[in-house]
C-alpha cells in the first residue's frame, strides 16, 4: 500500500497562509502518515531568514512531541544558477528534512533554460546537502521537451548516485510518467509534495497516488527515511 504523506508545505514563515499548528491539524485530518514544513530559505524574497527557520524547527519539534504526529521541520532551499544552496551545511544539519529546487534562471529561451537548470542542480548535488528535488525539471513550464533523452538518463543517474529523491508535485503536475519510469529503473526514490501554500491544499495528494498506482510503485520505491 502506498503511504500518504506530504513533504512540501509552506507556512506564514515564508509565503504560505497557514500556521504550523493548523497544518498539523489538516495533515492529521487527511490521514497522512507524515507532513513536512518546508518554508523557502533566505535566497528568495519571500523566504525565511535563518533565525525564523530555527524558531520554526523548535516549534515543529514541540508539536511533534506533544501530538505524537510525525511532523518534520524542513526547508525548501533555493538552488542558484551557479548550483549553490541558499543555506550553509551547518544550518541544514539542524533540520529534519532538506528539499531543494530551482526558482530562477538567467536565460529566457527554454532550451538554454533547460541546460542551465541541469547545470544548477548538478552543482547542488555535489554538496550532498539535500534529500529531495522539488518540482523537478520545471521552470514556468516543464523543461523536459528541451532536454535530449541521453541527458535525461545521465541526470537521473546522477540523482541516484547522490541519493536524492524526486518529488511528484501536484501544484505543477510534474514530472511526467516517462521521467518517473526512468527514475524507477535507476533506483531513484520518489517523494510526494503538494507545494501547499493554503490550508486546503495540505495533504491533497490524490493526483500523486493515482500516478504512483498506474506506475505500479511499491512502498519501497518511495523515500521512506522520514516515515
Amino acid at each position: 500500500m502506498i503511504p500518504k504523506f506530504d513533504f512540501h508545505v509552506h507556512t506564514i514563515y515564508s509565503d504560505g497562509s497557514a500556521s504550523s499548528d493548523l497544518i498539523l491539524e489538516a495533515a492529521a485530518g487527511r490521514d497522512l502518515e507524515a507532513v513536512a514544513i518546508t518554508d523557502h530559505g533566505p535566497g528568495l524574497s519571500v523566504g525565511a531568514e535563518v533565525p525564523k527557520l530555527l524558531q520554526l524547527s523548535e516549534e515543529v519539534h514541540r508539536m511533534r512531541k506533544e501530538s505524537g504526529f510525525k511532523i518534520l521541520a524542513g526547508v525548501e532551499s533555493n538552488i542558484s544558477p551557479d548550483g549553490v544552496l541558499d543555506l550553509d551545511s551547518e544550518i541544514l544539519r539542524k533540520l529534519d528534512l532538506v528539499t531543494a529546487g530551482v526558482h530562477y534562471l538567467n536565460s529566457k529561451d527554454h532550451k538554454t533554460q533547460a541546460m542551465e537548470y541541469l547545470r544548477a542542480v548538478r552543482g547542488a548535488l555535489r554538496s550532498r546537502s539535500f534529500r529531495i528535488l522539488v518540482h523537478p525539471l520545471y521552470y514556468n513550464k516543464s523543461l523536459l521537451p528541451w532536454i535530449p533523452r541521453e541527458d535525461v538518463e545521465e541526470f537521473v543517474e546522477e540523482l541516484a548516485g547522490a541519493e536524492v529523491a524526486v518529488e511528484l508535485n501536484s501544484k505543477y503536475r510534474t514530472p511526467d510518467r516517462e521521467f518517473l519510469q526512468e527514475c524507477l529503473r535507476r533506483g531513484v526514490k520518489l517523494s510526494i509534495g503538494t507545494d501547499a501554500h493554503h490550508l486546503g491544499e495540505v495533504g491533497a495528494v490524490e493526483w500523486q497516488l493515482s500516478v504512483l498506482r498506474k506506475l505500479g510503485v511499491k512502498r519501497e520505491d518511495l523515500i521512506l527515511d522520514f516515515l
